[in-house]
């Protein structure tokens, strides 16, 4: 089974020479790395170029001023195989994902398992509440089949883009399993300010997918609606936050979420 490994890249000087050691020194070597540079302003691209110097199976392209899905959608067309993992910088592997997930991988779609790398004590108790995530493009195979008759990555998102590409590939039928031996380990926000910035976010980016798409996941939809409903006791959660870190944790990550994903759905609606 011959394989593109394909990412993103937008400003990792800090993260990307361990993100590429962990892909090159997988127990199963994958048979071209292609890495997309959105432009970065830092050392990210010169890093880059130096790892393709010496080792040939690593592409490199740099594209300014494009978002995730540009990039890759545009790292899969130059693909020159029909297998294709789907990966971010940020993210630390074990030496075995690549094989576990190539071995497991008997469908469509697999979807190996990412778990927190956890470096201080906010991100021990924040690592207790997000377990696991499946379903994310940091940590994804597919057959190259699958992206062209969805249509690929939406490009108009600049986040929520992996949800609706899995909500589309379920629409299409296509088959999708979840490989947990494949393990990554991504790194948490360190602190309350980052992990609100975060959620806003992608509460954002899922209000404006959901608008343009009608697509959110069922769980999605339920964590909106209800914590609609105890918006008005949100100073009481506030007030109970300020005695507990996982209190506040929760309380900030889930309004935190809501806010932005109405601030997404109803922005220039008519």
């Amino acid at each position: 089974m011959k394989i593109s490994i394909i990412s993103t890249v937008l400003n990792e000087e800090k993260n990307i020479e361990k993100f590429l050691n962990s892909i090159l020194n997988q127990t199963t070597k994958s048979d071209e790395i292609i890495i997309v540079d959105g432009g970065s302003k830092d050392k990210t691209y010169d890093i880059l170029k130096k790892y393709a110097k010496k080792n040939k199976k690593i592409r490199v392209f740099q594209e300014k001023d494009i978002n995730i899905s540009k990039g890759r959608n545009y790292a899969i067309e130059k693909a020159k195989n029909d297998i294709i993992i789907s990966t971010d910088a940020g993210t630390e592997f074990k030496k075995d994902w690549l094989e576990n997930l190539i071995r497991n991988f008997k469908g469509d779609v697999g979807f190996g398992q990412t778990l927190p790398l956890i470096k201080n004590n906010f991100q021990k108790i924040l690592s207790k509440k997000m377990k696991q995530r499946f379903g994310s493009s940091r940590n994804i195979i597919f057959k190259k089949s699958v992206w062209k008759k969805i249509g690929g990555y939406p490009e108009d998102l600049n986040m929520a883009e992996d949800t609706v590409f899995n909500e589309r590939i379920k629409k299409a039928g296509f088959k999708m399993e979840l490989i947990p031996d494949a393990i990554g380990y991504w790194e948490m926000r360190e602190n309350i300010d980052g992990l609100k910035k975060q959620f806003y976010n992608y509460g954002y980016w899922d209000g404006i997918a959901y608008r343009k798409y009608k697509i959110l996941p069922i769980k999605h939809k339920i964590a909106v609606m209800g914590l609609l409903i105890l918006s008005p006791l949100y100073p009481l959660f506030l007030l109970a936050s300020k005695f507990s870190l996982s209190i506040k944790i929760d309380v900030v990550r889930r309004f935190a979420y809501l806010r932005g994903f109405w601030k997404g759905f109803l922005k220039n609606k008519k």
